[in-house]
């Protein structure tokens, strides 16, 4: 039976498994899922390695983060947003996506620590037909993001939630990384990973021409190049671990953590 590494349906992801999604390794193999689920499927064992989101990772104490590779952006991300017929300024009350508790925390921490404002807040699983309401923000990830911010619809405004970090903070914003459960990866696993990524980061043009040929969501080829080469930054730094830090200490007032830092490096 094939041992299984746990990823997200997101163009973003593609460069790290790229060589494990091709059937380079027979032994291995990816699902995707989406981020809330990832958590769950890791800790039953369904998976022994899974790209968990920041504040799963934070969740769990027994979930231990590898420190190599990480989704991450220093600045603007372009799939994580929240958008508005309004200013920014004017919104009242904020639609979380239900799919991510990462960017649903980013975007408290936000308004509620950094800006300084008070918002309710509700979820919804978002889609290309949602109707939007005045005062109203929706936050919205991954490839229906990156939609979004390729066609630029009239009357919308865009919000980087990334950018708006950066801005307050000078730091990168990681919003997911490599975990497991229990049982450390060998050194034969990891290296797989390494492998796997290296051959991505070299073939990121086949990987978007492939994106766009099968994927549902209209982006511009120039977006999604883009996004890959420029936007998402997927090596882990000391940069990053400081702002993963700063994000758990700012995020914990609205979440139990089980860690109070990166790995509780910090206990």
């Amino acid at each position: 039976m094939k041992k299984i590494i746990g990823t997200v349906p997101f163009l973003n992801s593609h460069p790290l498994t790229y060589s494990i999604d091709n059937n380079s390794y027979k032994d291995y193999k990816t699902i995707k899922m989406l981020p809330s689920t990832l958590l769950k499927s890791l800790v039953n064992k369904e998976s022994f390695i899974s790209l968990l989101s920041i504040a799963d990772h934070f969740s769990n104490n027994k979930v231990m983060s590898l420190e190599d590779y990480c989704i991450s952006s220093n600045g603007k991300v372009d799939s994580v947003i929240l958008i508005s017929t309004s200013k920014l300024k004017d919104i009242k009350k904020v639609i979380l996506d239900s799919r991510s508790r990462s960017a649903n925390m980013l975007c408290k921490v936000l308004n509620q620590e950094l800006i300084s404002r008070d918002i309710a807040y509700d979820f919804a699983y978002p889609t290309s037909d949602t109707k939007y309401i005045s005062e109203v923000g929706y936050v919205i990830i991954g490839d229906l993001g990156l939609e979004i911010v390729s066609s630029r619809p009239n009357g919308l405004n865009i919000y980087d939630l990334g950018e708006l970090w950066f801005k307050e903070t000078s730091l990168p914003f990681t919003f997911a990384t490599f975990n497991y459960y229990g049982e450390v990866p060998s050194s034969e696993e990891i290296n797989i990973l390494h492998e796997s990524y290296s051959e991505g980061s070299k073939n990121l043009s086949l990987i978007v021409d492939d994106f766009l040929i099968n994927s549902k969501f209209k982006i511009e080829k120039k977006i999604a190049e883009a996004y890959l080469q420029e936007r998402i930054i997927y090596k882990i730094t000391e940069k990053h671990l400081e702002g993963i830090n700063l994000f758990n200490k700012l995020s914990s007032k609205f979440a139990n953590w089980e860690k109070n830092s990166f790995n509780n490096t910090d206990k």
